[in-house]
């Protein structure tokens, strides 16, 4: 979306499950919002890390608070399919692991060993 990339909330919290920058991702329906907790390991709902289908969907703005820790954290994202996509490198600097681009292998590295680094 607008040349960023954007993961859904809960694959992202799934791949970093084990790892020391690990985080849960629980929805808060009281109040309507996404609670995420640092240092916690993720317990998966049911479908992370499914195929999409390829074809083009609907971005709708997310509205929802997001909640790190207890606190009110900005940062922008979309909802798809009753899913919540955010930016890779936001949450990257929330959780604080490294976010690179690789152009030898054409992929994305994250890297839980080292801190965010914006000039990556």
């Amino acid at each position: 979306i607008n040349q960023n990339n954007y993961f859904k909330l809960r694959d992202i919290a799934l791949v970093l499950r084990g790892t020391e920058k690990q985080f849960n991702v629980t929805w808060n329906g009281e109040v309507g919002a996404i609670d995420m907790k640092s240092h916690t390991g993720y317990l998966p709902v049911g479908g992370e890390m499914s195929r999409g289908n390829g074809l083009t969907k609907q971005g709708i703005l997310n509205k929802s608070p997001l909640f790190k820790d207890g606190k009110q954290v900005e940062v922008t994202g979309y909802t798809i399919n009753q899913n919540n996509f955010f930016k890779l490198r936001d949450l990257g600097e929330l959780f604080d692991f490294n976010v690179s681009w690789d152009g030898n292998r054409n992929s994305i590295v994250i890297n839980t060993a080292e801190s965010y680094d914006p000039s990556n």
